[in-house]
């Protein structure tokens, strides 16, 4: 069996430069001496939510300098820094190292669209593949996110590199909610963000930038550097 996905509820949001944040799939626009308040319009509902529902929320918001704030909304509705877990190794299910079973046969067609350098047909055989192991093992799977990652990969060998960004940031969101390698998180984030950079660059609130922007936050809070040059490239190509 695989890992359980994480039960915690993580939400993120974007400082944007020059003002005005990101959330939830949604732009909220003003001038930057407004962000705080903008930022307590999303924060007040989970405030609320975390109330109702008796359980700790997480929020992450990222700031243009790449800073990640990290904050815990208790169950009584008040705010805490969201601090470090205690230090250790954490303990990764093997199926992780293991990969896809080639046994399965699933990925046969993958693999013979690869080795003649058909990669448009590789990332179709890998998508029908991916859908098949939803269906024998439920979305929240590491397979799953594997074969996610993979079909990320095909998509950039086929020079589809908004579809490339799109899969790679989910293929890091479900790696890490599953309990996966952090390298492997963090790899599928920086080909995100690169296959970004070599699309059309969608600056759509719900394109894949913003996706990959969010995914940083949540996933890899202290690189600071990667998130404030995507955060200038997505305000930049929107002007």
């Amino acid at each position: 069996m695989g890992s359980s996905p994480t039960t915690d509820i993580h939400e993120t949001v974007i400082v944007l430069p020059g003002g005005g944040i990101h959330a939830q799939g949604l732009l909220y626009d003003g001038p930057p001496d407004q962000v705080e308040s903008l930022i307590e319009r999303v924060r007040g509902p989970l405030r609320a939510a975390a109330t109702r529902h008796n359980r700790l929320i997480r929020l992450s918001v990222g700031h243009p300098n790449g800073h990640v704030e990290r904050q815990q909304i208790t169950a009584d509705g008040t705010i805490h820094p969201d601090l470090d877990p205690p230090a250790g190794v954490p303990v990764i299910d093997p199926v992780w190292n293991q990969g896809i079973p080639e046994e399965t046969g699933l990925l046969a067609t993958v693999r013979a669209a690869q080795r003649a350098g058909q990669w448009r047909a590789a990332q179709q055989a890998s998508r029908r593949a991916t859908h098949h192991l939803i269906t024998q093992h439920g979305r929240d799977h590491p397979y799953v996110a594997m074969g996610t990652e993979l079909q990320a990969y095909f998509a950039a060998m086929a020079q589809d590199n908004a579809a490339a960004a799109s899969l790679y940031s989910e293929a890091a969101v479900a790696t890490h909610q599953l309990g996966g390698p952090r390298e492997q998180s963090r790899r599928s984030l920086i080909n995100a963000v690169a296959a970004w950079l070599h699309s059309d660059r969608d600056t759509s609130p719900s394109g894949a930038g913003f996706a990959a922007a969010h995914a940083l936050i949540r996933i890899t809070p202290y690189d600071h550097a990667t998130l404030a040059a995507l955060l200038q490239r997505l305000t930049r190509d929107r002007a």
